[in-house]
């Protein structure tokens, strides 16, 4: 009994904290300039991108739920926040992009 409430209580905290963080395209033949994007479930998340990406290894700190792929390998990753919540998740991609 005292577990189910405590599984109770989670999942009405997870009902706003986002979940299912998705990258869209995750696989397949990426190329320079496509865009990856970034969704998820929750109260009104924010997105941001980290990473390594391209031929120098460039570090990457963005926002917003889309990003553009320069040529190069990438290691990219999308976090999804609830600020008014403090709790965010995340997925991970990684790949080559090749010239059009």
């Amino acid at each position: 009994m005292h577990y189910r409430a405590h599984s109770n209580v989670n999942k009405t905290l997870s009902a706003g904290c986002p979940t299912g963080v998705t990258i869209t395209p995750s696989t397949g033949t990426f190329e320079a300039g496509d865009e990856l994007s970034c969704s998820a479930d929750g109260y009104d998340p924010t997105y941001s991108w980290t990473g390594i990406v391209g031929v120098n290894g460039a570090t990457v700190s963005e926002t917003g739920d889309e990003y553009t792929l320069p040529e190069g390998p990438f290691y990219v990753i999308c976090t999804a926040t609830v600020s008014q919540l403090s709790c965010c998740d995340s997925a991970t991609v990684s790949d080559t992009a090749y010239s059009k």
